[in-house]
């Protein structure tokens, strides 16, 4: 495991620490909301960033997605991964505990992966 977040903040090997999986959705920061791109247990990618936020700086935001005619709402704290262009990964580091379970539930059942 930690090799995999080293290699998210040294740029080192594959950057991907969980499957990703399209979303329809927002991700709001500061009141801003930006489009979300994809998402994973592990983070985030948003398009539409206007250069505000640099790599390594932490941040608070809600994110929204819908799905199968559900609501997934959460709010986190993230710390940006990488940018490039108008997009912004960003890399959770505090999601509420039950939050985070119904995830990982989520992506369990998404992915076909087991808990």
């Amino acid at each position: 495991m930690w090799s995999a977040i080293k290699s998210v903040f040294t740029g080192e090997g594959d950057r991907r620490v969980a499957p990703r999986v399209a979303a329809v959705g927002k991700v709001t920061i500061d009141s801003t909301a930006f489009p979300l791109e994809n998402w994973s247990t592990s983070g985030i990618l948003i398009t539409g960033h206007d250069g505000r936020l640099i790599k390594g700086q932490k941040f608070k935001m809600s994110v929204e997605v819908q799905d199968e005619g559900h609501l997934i709402v959460f709010n986190a704290e993230a710390v940006v991964v990488r940018t490039a262009g108008d997009k912004l990964a960003a890399q959770f580091y505090r999601i509420d505990r039950h939050k985070k379970q119904a995830i990982m539930e989520y992506f369990a059942h998404k992915t076909g992966a087991r808990k």
